[in-house]
């Protein structure tokens, strides 16, 4: 019996490489992103600088954003593959709902890459999925054309790039850099 019925057309999910979300061992994530490039395997390392406070001095360092997890580009029947040959690679992440791995978009991680790249200010991960609000797009800056959801945290108006399952990056931008879209003009 196939797979997939006959005539039915079928997901972008067995059909084209995607992002998933990659758990790893403890300290491990530099050992898997060296072991998925050898392996020429597209990844994504979220790292941002920020200054640390010795009792003598202040330093930059380079820190990750989201420990233990490293996002993944492959097609879904290769992750077995990765995961058999990259013992620091525990397992993928898995969306409850669908009880299949859990997939970024890739507008969404392509968002969260810029935001990592060119911040300015510290970027908050928020483990809680933000409900579904005004979606804006970014007219100005390095983020700008890029689609986000406005949300508001102690008074102050951030964007919001969601990462699925692990929840959402934040960062604070002046309002004058975004617009509202027309819920005509809303991209898939």
């Amino acid at each position: 019996m196939p797979l997939f019925p006959v005539g039915k057309e079928i997901p972008d999910y067995y059909t084209k490489p995607q992002w998933f979300i990659g758990r790893v061992k403890h300290c491990h994530e530099h050992k898997v992103a060296d072991m998925l490039k050898a392996m020429g395997v597209e990844y994504f390392l979220p790292e941002q600088t920020v200054r640390r406070k010795w009792s003598d001095r202040i330093k930059k360092v380079q820190v990750l954003l989201l420990p233990r997890y490293i996002f993944i580009r492959c097609m879904n029947a290769k992750r077995v593959e990765i995961l058999q040959s990259i013992p620091s690679l525990t397992n993928f992440m898995a969306d409850h709902n669908t009880r299949m791995a859990a997939v970024i978009r890739d507008k969404d991680l392509e968002t969260f890459r810029l935001m990592v790249e060119y911040e300015d200010k510290p970027i908050t991960i928020d483990s809680a999925v933000f409900s579904p609000g005004d979606r804006v797009r970014v007219i100005c800056g390095p983020l700008m054309d890029h689609e986000c959801e406005l949300v508001e945290v102690s008074n102050k108006k951030c964007i919001a790039v969601g990462l699925g399952i692990l929840g959402s990056a934040r960062i604070e931008l002046p309002l004058s850099y975004i617009a509202t879209i027309d819920k005509d003009d809303k991209k898939e």
